[in-house]
């Protein structure tokens, strides 16, 4: 699918962050379209209301080469709860998150460009829950900023919608290839429709790369289902396989697989099965 990345001016901007702000008086911004009143400082099952927060920045040179150097920015509040993630609990509790101002954050965006970072790689928690926030400060931006989101994908299409032209590039973690694996270690539903049809949205106008951790003893639940999808429905976007998985935070109070790391043997099958379906590495 070729994609057409055209960017926004000013204006569009201001139009499209108003919307958004506003529709967070019924936050519909992901799957679980919870709607509660964000705007009124209700909390959604996210953790979030209208603010938002950040709880960790730096430098990064360990993502794909195309991004790099990368600026890494990670905002507060998740609407998954996956048992094994590595920036838990800290993501899990915006309100201890220094807080977020938009034309401040742009300027900060902007003297790490000019210093050197290529991209802006907005990470969590789930960036997309900060749609408004995001928007703002793109507007408050002086040139276009090399926006990537690093994302679960479990977002509505109106984010999408609304992000055309604004974010170059998508970060997917797709994280299972099973509902049943997502609702058990993440606590949502209706996991691989949602996340299968945004693939395929946020292609049309923006780069994607996917990425895929390989957990153990979710080999052919999870990543087998989730690489045979991309070759048949994506196979030019760029796939990384990420084969280091480590159990954090909760993933080991159950005592199953994912309190363990990798065999060899789920690494190399997970490597062979790649190859054989002729998955595009992501560099």
């Amino acid at each position: 699918m070729n994609r057409v990345f055209v960017p926004i001016d000013r204006q569009e901007l201001l139009e499209r962050a108003r919307t958004a702000r506003a529709s967070l008086r019924a936050c519909c911004l992901c799957e679980r379209r919870c709607g509660v009143d964000r705007a009124a400082g209700a909390r959604a099952p996210c953790g979030l209301n209208d603010q938002t927060g950040c709880f960790k920045r730096h430098i990064s040179y360990a993502e794909e080469i195309d991004l790099l150097p990368s600026y890494m920015v990670y905002f507060g509040g998740c609407n998954f709860r996956c048992r094994f993630c590595v920036q838990a609990p800290e993501c899990f509790a915006p309100h201890r998150d220094t807080l977020v101002d938009p034309p401040a954050a742009a300027r900060d965006f902007e003297r790490v460009v000019s210093r050197g970072a290529r991209t802006i790689n907005l990470i969590g928690g789930e960036p997309s829950l900060h749609l408004h926030t995001i928007l703002e400060i793109a507007a408050a931006a002086e040139a276009q900023l090399p926006l990537v989101l690093n994302s679960n994908m479990y977002m509505t299409p109106e984010v999408i919608d609304l992000l055309d032209g604004v974010v170059e590039t998508y970060i997917a973690d797709f994280k299972f290839g099973s509902d049943s694996c997502a609702r058990s270690l993440a606590g949502v539903d209706r996991y691989v429709e949602v996340v299968t049809r945004n693939l395929l949205h946020a292609s049309r106008s923006a780069a994607l790369i996917v990425r895929h951790l390989v957990m153990p003893g979710h080999v052919e639940c999870c990543f087998r289902p989730v690489a045979q999808w991309l070759a048949e429905h994506l196979p030019l976007a760029p796939f990384t396989l990420m084969t280091g998985y480590v159990p954090a935070w909760r993933a080991a109070r159950q005592g199953d697989d994912l309190g363990r790391c990798l065999t060899e043997a789920e690494r190399s099958e997970a490597e062979e099965f790649t190859l054989e379906l002729g998955l595009r590495r992501a560099g």
